[in-house]
């Protein structure tokens, strides 16, 4: 049945619909696979449950729902396993399809609008700028102020291992040749060819950890999406901000000003590429990867030493390819008697003495070819620079001190090769190595420390006492004496490749300014000789240059972040220390944390609060601010559209600087496809630029939001601006009565509900999840919710001091907390409680209520966002498939599931009144038909989990068929991930 179902046609570039062509060939392949391997009867199988889940769906027959649970209920294990490896690897090929035939769309969108700008490109927000009134050289100003940061995270929420991640990459590769309009007959029979060899490879790899990966692991599993997109993607985005700036001053779609009219000039003559460049690199790369101790005793001082060693042998990798590269093409003459440049003469003389073998054999092959020689000397520098800084075996004479030294070189090329009338060549591929050196120097990413609040005060308390007891455990698995280690380990670090490769201190859970004041006490305390550096895993004496992040996650911390600021800022030494600094202070926002106290409208209201609070005190204080938002893939932990989330943040808020985590399955989302990669970076890159100038996709110019006042939304002045700035006024009073409803609504099921927690552990696989090797970083602060602290060595949740122990609930993170709800397809953290909110809230205002929040839905950008998130998330929500999973729970999760039924209702009832749309994603078609196909095939992957979590909890630990049912249990969990694409 398979091989009838397998397309005939050749490749998919001429298909009416080669999404759904490619689907179809996927699964057909995967289906001779599957029975290649595991027989027929194993692809009937498959088969049946699918045509009955589907049928079941779409009729709900009762008589199909008996012979389905009948049909599971007799399954072996080997069958079970079957049936959950099929569907789990039919999403990772469809995903795949479905990541093609949005570079597909993409591109097909770039050719219908010829010259006119794409929506959220960089030209766009030219465009929009100028229309805002705003000069060439006004723009260009602003993009040189632009700082945008994605920091790489690796929290557990990666559910696939790197080898089948690698593996996927081979197969897209295949898929996209399918695409050539000039593929033959025999071209599309080899690629099938090699599409079944890769899916029969998928099909024999083991799709679960067999071992939890190590901190090291993970960045080196960083390291695949930095060779495979950022190391290129990065350039890529400057030269895409460096031609749209060749628009400002031309008519709107013109082709951009220039000499390209005179007699004898290129067509592209003064545009980028022939001109000096006018894009500066503005991304700033950073890591928590190998850095991030909070809650994990296994991140230590060698650790992150070890981290950044692994990241300069990349980088440095790159560069030495690059300068190889270009040494291998650019094979210009100089100019018939045109003296060479004298720098470039005298960094040739140098390089014979500082390099003599190397510069000889490359006389004797470009003795002619003086711009190669020192590209060919440029890589040997390099090379030793990398064993340098890598600390690994080679010569290490001649290297560069820094990246400055580089760009210096670099930039007397330059000038070399525009004196000899080559700006081509200057301004091409040579730039476009500077402004990777630029942007990733010799560390790739700036690697960021992170620890909790409670272990610095611990640490502090051990070491003040007589005599200082560097062996108290601060946390299990980490003494004091580590925590003075991971200070010596940043000042080592600084010492040997510059401050820039390691300088942030981000402090978890911050209350105040006391737990600031006590991290620098400790960095201090790492320079007293008194403390050996036997005790500090060898890492001597040494203070390290600080940057100092609080990091608010609680609803207590940002309700008081502006105050808490302030006092920092009022405090004599750290304001100096601050002045030392450039007068910059970052500050970062949980959004994790606060959504699971909180719930979804409350977290995001003190969010947004607490961002118009710190701008404010920043201002008050004279400080430049950078906001560093904590964000996570699901909803339910601040994901979402990024570039809609930063033209939505308040006045002030992105002021050019733009800082956010990408976290665990996200980098993978974002990064795996260059063209993805590319087209994200742009969309972020134009907001920002946008938001600096407080201009709005629809070109509106606003004056900000802070001390708006206003007195209703229908009566808002006549002028844009005005409404603009009235929706903002009258939404913090909206806002803060939906939010107080919303944090009643939420509170009152998750914390005040005595059966809660119970129903959550038994009828969500969270005590699974706890359990999967997802990464490095337990699941927990605390007790598990078996309610009993592990410790490291049993692989389990470390305990911090100060969290919450009494409940497990309070312990558990963020992430897994997400990943639960995600898989039993309720995605409750990204919308309960707005139903409740929006109904008390009619209740309040009756009709012109209701009319009020479309008006502002239509005006205010947070508001708009704030809904159409949450439509996401509700769109992805199965009520039916929720409420097999609380029958887990017996009466208690029936009659819980019932509340969260109604508050679904509610919220949709209410959304759609206020969207004005029939129903949810009405305007988003993509995901609307991706969501619709999608649910058929996920609900076998849930109805096994149904059945193995039952069977799971009639079989007492330590029995020997535990470890199989947890095992299948973990196989549903993977593929259900990647069916709904997303984890935590």
């Amino acid at each position: 049945m398979a091989v009838r179902a397998e397309p005939r046609s050749v490749g998919s570039a001429g298909a009416r619909d080669p999404l759904a062509r490619e689907v179809r060939l996927l699964g057909a392949l995967l289906g001779q696979v599957v029975a290649e391997q595991e027989g027929a009867p194993a692809l009937e199988l498959v088969e049946r449950v699918r045509e009955r889940t589907i049928a079941l769906r779409r009729d709900g027959d009762p008589a199909v729902r008996a012979a389905l649970d009948t049909e599971l209920a007799t399954l072996s294990t080997r069958e079970i396993a079957t049936l959950a490896r099929a569907f789990s690897t039919y999403f990772q090929l469809v995903n795949l399809a479905e990541e093609k035939e949005r570079v597909r769309q993409l591109r097909r969108r770039a050719r219908a609008a010829g010259r006119a700008p794409l929506d959220d490109s960089l030209d766009e927000a030219v465009v929009l700028l100028r229309r805002a009134g705003l000069s060439r050289d006004a723009i260009a100003g602003r993009m040189a102020r632009l700082r945008i940061s994605p920091v790489l995270t690796a929290h557990p929420t990666e559910a696939r291992r790197r080898t089948v991640l690698v593996a996927l990459r081979r197969v897209y590769a295949l898929l996209d040749r399918l695409d050539d309009p000039r593929l033959t007959p025999t071209d599309d029979a080899e690629v099938r060819r090699r599409l079944r060899e890769e899916i029969t490879l998928l099909w024999r790899t083991a799709d679960l950890r067999q071992a939890r990966p190590t901190p090291l692991d993970e960045v080196r599993s960083a390291m695949v999406f930095f060779d495979a997109t950022l190391f290129t993607a990065t350039p890529d985005l400057y030269r895409a901000a460096d031609g749209a700036l060749d628009a400002a001053d031309a008519p709107e779609g013109g082709p951009g000003t220039g000499a390209a009219s005179e007699i004898g000039s290129a067509a592209d003559h003064g545009r980028t590429g022939t001109r000096p460049p006018a894009s500066p690199a503005f991304l700033a790369w950073g890591s928590w990867i190998g850095g991030d101790r909070d809650g994990h005793p296994y991140v230590t001082a060698e650790t992150t030493t070890e981290a950044f060693r692994i990241q300069a042998d990349h980088l440095l990798h790159g560069y030495e390819a690059v300068a190889t590269r270009l040494m291998a093409s650019l094979a210009a003459r100089p100019r018939p008697g045109v003296a060479a440049a004298p720098a470039l003469v005298r960094r040739l003389a140098r390089d014979e003495d500082d390099l003599p073998e190397s510069m000889r054999e490359m006389a004797a092959r470009f003795p002619h070819e003086p711009y190669r020689r020192r590209l060919g000397a440029i890589a040997e520098r390099l090379r030793r620079t990398r064993a340098y800084l890598a600390e690994r075996p080679g010569p290490q004479g001649g290297r560069y001190a820094n990246p400055e030294e580089l760009l210096l070189e670099l930039g007397e090329l330059r000038e070399a090769l525009v004196a000899d009338g080559l700006e081509r060549l200057a301004y091409g591929g040579l730039q476009e190595f500077r402004w990777q050196v630029e942007t990733f120097g010799f560390h790739l990413a700036s690697l960021e420390v992170r620890q909790h609040a409670a272990v610095h005060r611990a640490a502090r308390s051990a070491l003040e006492s007589a005599p200082p007891d560097l062996l108290r455990q601060v946390a299990p698995g980490v003494t004091a004496a580590e925590v003075i280690a991971t200070f010596r380990a940043m000042a080592a670090l600084q010492r040997r490749a510059g401050e820039a490769a390691i300088h942030r201190y981000v402090i978890s859970f911050t209350t105040g300014p006391d737990d600031v004041a006590t991290v620098r006490w400790l960095a201090a305390r790492a320079a007293d000789p008194a403390i050996p550096a036997s005790a500090t895993s060898g890492f001597p004496p040494g203070m390290p240059t600080l940057d100092v992040v609080p990091l608010f996650e609680s609803a207590e911390a940002l309700e008081s972040a502006g105050s808490i600021l302030a006092a920092l800022m009022a405090d004599p030494a750290y304001r100096a220390h601050v002045r030392e600094r450039g007068d910059r202070q970052e500050v970062m926002l949980g959004y994790s944390d606060s959504n699971k106290e909180s719930g979804y409208v409350a977290a995001n209201w003190l969010l947004y609060r607490a961002q118009e609070d710190l701008v404010a005190a920043a201002r008050a204080s004279g400080v430049e601010l950078t906001l560093f938002h904590g964000r996570g893939g699901a909803i339910g932990r601040g994901g979402g559209p990024t570039h809609r989330a930063v033209l939505a943040a308040p006045a002030g808020a992105v002021d050019g600087r733009l800082k956010l985590t990408e976290q665990g399955e996200v980098i993978a989302a974002r990064y795996a496809n260059p063209v993805i990669a590319r087209r994200g970076l742009e969309q972020v890159t134009s907001a920002t630029l946008l938001a600096a100038a407080h201009v709005t996709d629809d070109g509106i110019t606003s004056t900000g939001s802070a001390g708006a006042t206003g007195s209703g939304v229908a009566a808002t002045a006549g002028s844009a601006v005005t409404a603009a700035v009235a929706a903002v006024a009258d939404g913090r009073a909206v806002m803060n009565e939906l939010a107080a409803e919303a944090r009643r609504a939420y509170r009152a099921l998750v914390w005040d509900e005595p059966a809660f927690e119970r129903v959550f552990g038994e009828a969500t696989p969270i005590a699974a999840i706890s359990g999967l090797r997802l990464g490095s970083r337990p699941a927990a602060r605390g007790p598990g919710l078996t309610g009993t602290v592990a410790t490291p060595s049993a692989g389990g949740a470390p305990y911090v001091p100060g969290e919450p122990q009494g409940a497990s609930l309070a312990s558990l993170r963020a992430i897994p907390w997400v990943f639960a709800w995600t898989q039993v397809r309720l995605n409750l953290p990204g919308w309960f409680g707005l139903g409740s909110a929006l109904a008390a809230f009619e209740r309040a205002h009756g009709e012109a209520g209701l009319a009020d929040l479309a008006a502002l839905h239509r005006r205010w950008p947070f508001f708009r966002g704030l809904l159409q998130n949450a439509e996401v998330a509700l769109a992805r929500s199965d009520l039916a498939v929720g409420r097999r999973y609380a029958a887990l729970a017996g009466a208690d999760g029936t009659r819980l599931a019932e509340r969260v039924e109604a508050e679904h209702a509610r919220t949709v009832r209410l959304l759609l009144r206020i969207s004005g749309r029939a129903a949810l994603l009405d305007g988003v078609p993509a995901l609307q038909r991706s969501i619709a196909l999608r649910a058929p095939y996920l609900d076998p992957l849930n109805e096994l989990q149904v059945l193995l979590l039952g069977r799971l909890r009639g079989v007492p630990e330590g029995h020997p068929s535990r470890v199989e049912l947890e095992r299948l249990v973990a196989l549903t969990i993977s593929g259900i991930a990647a069916g709904v694409q997303g984890t935590g």
